[in-house]
Formats: structure tokens, C-alpha cells, sequence
């Protein structure tokens, strides 16, 4: 009895394992602001991952104009930028002093860079798309593309499911969204709405990263619909590619994932 006893509480124990990020490809996460400690504790789970890359959806520190601010952001970071290290520009970024172009060593706010068969596409959301240069750069470069994976990166995202925010994504969406689906693009990975959020519109997997240090808010899911999935929490995103799929999880900032949260980012015939 005592031996049957014993099977049954290691079961139980191995049943309640917590998974923690290892063995990544790459990471993601945004909104960092505020709350320095989490976004550390979040820096130094990706760090240990071993994820070859890291991208942030902007938003990287509570106020852009102040020196030390950006020399904390440093500090903070300085591990997971050994590696390529790919920054969207938030709202509360840009300032006069062009602090973040001057830490992540831009001359602007766009650009592109390809690991593998990921190819990657910092865009510039902060006009709203309103900016036919950068429109036009977008899909002469993501056409010529030969990536399995074209993934773009950009802070406001199309699609919310907060209502304080619907009237801005559906602003900038007819802008935005018709391109990257013109372009085949897979996914975008966006911030700005403090928590975690996933949806998949016309075959493009939207994935909202926005829970690194900044105030939570609280979602509303009925704003979405049937298979997405949201989370309000403190995260980073995960993911494992695979060839032809890439795999999503989400973690907490120790580094413990959400399993319920799991989703496929990529995924080609």
C-alpha cells in the first residue's frame, strides 16, 4: 500500500510540473516601462533561455527625455543585447533628445533583418501608417523576400480587444493589415495594450506583447472572437521554430509558462 502511495505522489508531483522557458529560438515582450524590476526579471528569463534573438514592442522607458532612465534600460538589458536585440518605437519613446534612436543606434524608425528563414520587419507605427515612404519601402523589400517566415513588429496593434483602444486600432487598420496580407505575411507582433492578446484575421497571427513593467489593463474578450486568446499579466512570449510552423508560449516573468496559452505563430503548407 505504502509503494502504491508513493507512485501515486509522484505522479501527482510530476503532474504539476511547471514548464519554464528553455531552448527558444527567439523572444519577445514590449511595454517595459515603470516597473523596472519586472522588466529585469523578464530580461534575465529570456536571457537564460538561450533565445538567439529578442524583439520589444516598444515603450522601453517611463520617461524618454531623462538620461538615467535610459542608463537603467541599459542595465538592464545589457545580456540579451550580446544578441540582436530589435526594438519597434512606442509612444512614449521618441523625445526631443532622440535618446532611443541614440541607445539602439537607429537612424530610423524602420527597418528590416532576416535570422534563417525568419525575416523580420521593424515598422513605425506611430503615425499611424500615414507615411507613404515607409509604405512603399515595406512592400518593395517584403516582396523580394525569400523567408518561410516574414513577421512584422510595430507598437499599436490593429486589433483590440481593450475599449478604450478599438477606435485607434480600427483607425490605423485599413492601413496596416490589407498590406501584410497582400505580402503573405504570417504574423505581426505589436504592444501598447497592456496585457497578453492573440488573433488571427484573414491567416495573419496578431500577437499582443505588452505585459514588461508597464500598468496592466483589463481586456474585454468579447471585443474579439471564437479562438483567441488573452491574458491580463506580466509576460514574454516564446517561441520554437520548426521548420515550416513556429510555436508561441507565454511565460511569466520568471520564466514559467501559461501552457493554456500556447499557439501556433507560423504556419506554411
Amino acid at each position: 500500500m505504502r509503494t502504491l502511495a508513493a507512485i501515486a505522489l509522484l505522479g501527482l508531483a510530476g503532474c504539476s510540473e511547471k514548464k519554464h522557458a528553455a531552448g527558444l529560438d527567439f523572444a519577445a515582450y514590449g511595454d517595459c516601462r515603470k516597473e523596472v524590476a519586472i522588466h529585469r526579471q523578464i530580461a534575465g528569463s529570456i536571457a537564460a533561455s538561450g533565445a538567439r534573438f529578442t524583439v520589444v514592442t516598444g515603450d522601453l522607458v517611463e520617461t524618454p527625455e531623462d538620461p538615467a532612465a535610459w542608463a537603467e534600460f541599459h542595465d538592464i538589458v545589457k545580456e540579451l543585447r550580446k544578441r540582436p536585440y530589435d526594438c519597434a518605437v512606442g509612444d512614449h519613446d521618441p523625445g526631443e533628445k532622440l535618446y532611443f534612436k541614440k541607445e539602439l543606434g537607429l537612424e530610423r524608425f524602420y527597418y528590416d533583418r532576416r535570422d534563417g528563414d525568419v525575416h523580420l520587419f521593424i515598422l513605425d507605427s506611430s503615425g499611424k501608417f500615414n507615411d507613404r515612404e515607409q509604405l512603399e519601402w515595406l512592400e518593395k523589400t517584403a516582396s523580394a523576400s525569400t523567408a518561410t517566415h516574414k513577421i512584422a513588429v510595430f507598437h499599436h496593434p490593429p486589433f483590440s480587444i481593450k475599449a478604450s483602444r478599438v477606435a485607434e486600432a480600427e483607425e490605423l487598420r485599413p492601413k496596416i493589415h490589407p498590406l501584410l496580407v497582400k505580402l503573405k505575411f504570417c504574423a505581426a507582433i505589436c504592444g501598447h495594450q497592456h496585457a497578453f492578446y492573440t488573433t488571427v484575421r484573414d491567416r495573419v497571427r496578431y500577437v499582443v506583447t505588452a505585459g514588461g513593467g508597464a500598468p496592466l489593463y483589463s481586456l474585454d474578450p468579447s471585443l474579439g472572437q471564437p479562438g483567441d486568446l488573452s491574458r491580463k499579466f506580466h509576460h514574454f512570449v516564446g517561441f520554437k521554430v520548426a521548420g515550416t510552423r513556429i510555436e508561441g508560449h507565454v511565460y511569466d516573468p520568471e520564466g514559467v509558462e501559461d501552457e493554456s496559452l500556447a499557439f501556433p505563430l507560423c504556419e506554411h503548407p
